[in-house]
């Protein structure tokens, strides 16, 4: 280790925050967040036996380390994507995959639009913020920004007011225009990083509010800036991210390697490149959805998701639905087979898959993740196997993101189909 590099080692502060690694030509070679600055960045060091080959590589060429100290982890997580997007770290390798890192982007219309995209599904003419390494982080800033300053994410809103209006999560079909326009233009500058303007910005009009004794308007303006100083001090939800420093090609390998070996017994498998994940949705006797989302070669590939609408049943039945929608998806050759099949479900689920499988005379392992134990359920010529993996085991939060993508996919889709039949 550089003598350089043990002393900033000492000395990095405890404090949230963004680190910056350069290589002997001064150049920018990686941009991280952490809650812990002086915790998260010792970790490259301490923990050899514990990094990847990729992350290896990147700690060899590290000759000095800067640091940015923040307040709160938002901050770190918007400060990093900004960071990002101007020097195209080499090891922040996701970047040059669009379908990998996510931005947050705005419309310009009357009653502006906000939702996250990947760069290749950007529509042209909108404000975009990004990119964004983690898009878990990405969506759980939407839902909190959102509950303060409710905004449509989707093209049209019902003429009812829908279930995120009861949430508090929707303006409704009629809001204020110039409150609206208003509400995202604090969206925008807490994207752009200008908290104390707002916070500043925030207590003027309290001020004023009380001097005109607009009581009303000023609880609102109290209660957002109460929020907002929340969020921005007290901002806890991301801490999973930092549980490991290794780079994602790492996290993808050591991951896919463990599955391999745990589904060895019950399974020829050569390698595991690419997974599908399927999972239903109804809502009563209404509205049944099924979705199908793929990761590959160490990403949730958007391009290839699919949804399915299903109508051959009219009533809850998830083991018909998973046979229905799995065996239209095998009955499309054209699509490149995965690796491995998983549902989300035990033991009927996987049974309905099989069956799928069974009927479409494909020969492809499938597997289910059930939701209260997450046990990884198989089934064999003897009946039914359960595996129970460490709690963070990087193949088991592998198998968790993909059904959780596909449980959020199909919920998509179900309200889609019930907000176009109420517009009816």
């Amino acid at each position: 280790m550089l003598e350089s590099i043990k002393k900033t080692l000492e000395s990095l502060p405890t404090t949230p925050g963004v680190y910056i690694y350069r290589n002997s030509n001064q150049e920018i070679i990686y941009v991280g967040k952490a809650i812990n600055l002086k915790r998260r960045v010792n970790q490259y060091w301490q923990r050899d036996d514990a990094l990847g080959p990729k992350t290896k590589l990147l700690v060899s060429q590290i000759t000095s380390i800067e640091t940015i100290n923040l307040d709160s982890e938002i901050e770190a997580l918007i400060t990093e994507a900004s960071l990002i997007k101007k020097y195209l770290p080499k090891y922040n390798s996701q970047l040059r995959d669009d379908r990998s890192y996510l931005y947050i982007c705005i419309t310009h219309d009357t009653l502006p639009r906000i939702f996250p995209s990947h760069r290749a599904n950007i529509p042209p003419g909108v404000l975009w913020y990004g990119p964004f390494p983690d898009g878990g982080s990405v969506r759980r800033l939407l839902n909190v920004l959102r509950r303060i300053f409710p905004f449509y994410g989707l093209k049209a809103h019902p003429t009812r007011e829908c279930l995120y209006c009861h949430l508090n999560l929707c303006p409704g079909p009629t809001p204020d225009p110039k409150t609206y326009r208003r509400n995202i233009g604090y969206v925008k500058k807490i994207l752009s990083g200008n908290f104390t303007y707002l916070v500043r910005r925030w207590e003027k009009e309290m001020k004023t509010a009380v001097k005109l004794e607009d009581f009303e308007t000023a609880l609102i303006i109290r209660n957002q800036l109460f929020s907002f100083n929340y969020i921005i001090s007290g901002w806890h939800h991301l801490n999973k991210l930092y549980s490991s420093v290794n780079l994602h090609d790492d996290l993808a390998s050591r991951a896919t390697h463990e599955l391999m070996s745990v589904l060895s017994p019950y399974f020829k498998l050569t390698v595991i490149n690419k997974i599908e994940g399927f999972d239903i949705s109804n809502l009563g006797a209404k509205y049944f959805s099924g979705s199908q989302v793929v990761w590959e070669t160490g990403i949730m590939d958007r391009a290839q998701y699919r949804h399915y609408r299903v109508n051959t049943k009219i009533s809850q039945d998830d083991q018909f639905m998973i046979r229905e929608v799995l065996y239209r998806r095998l009955k499309n050759p054209q699509w490149p087979y995965p690796d491995l099949f998983l549902v989300d479900g035990g033991k009927p689920q996987v049974t309905a898959a099989t069956q799928a499988l069974d009927l479409a005379q494909v020969h492809i392992p499938v597997i289910g993740l059930a939701k209260k134990e997450e046990l990884i359920v198989i089934k064999t010529e003897r009946g039914f196997e359960e595996v129970r993996l460490p709690k963070h085991s990087q193949a088991l939060l592998l198998l968790e993101s993909i059904r959780n993508e596909a449980h959020r996919f199909a919920n998509r889709y179900r309200r889609l189909q019930a907000a176009k039949i109420n517009q009816l």
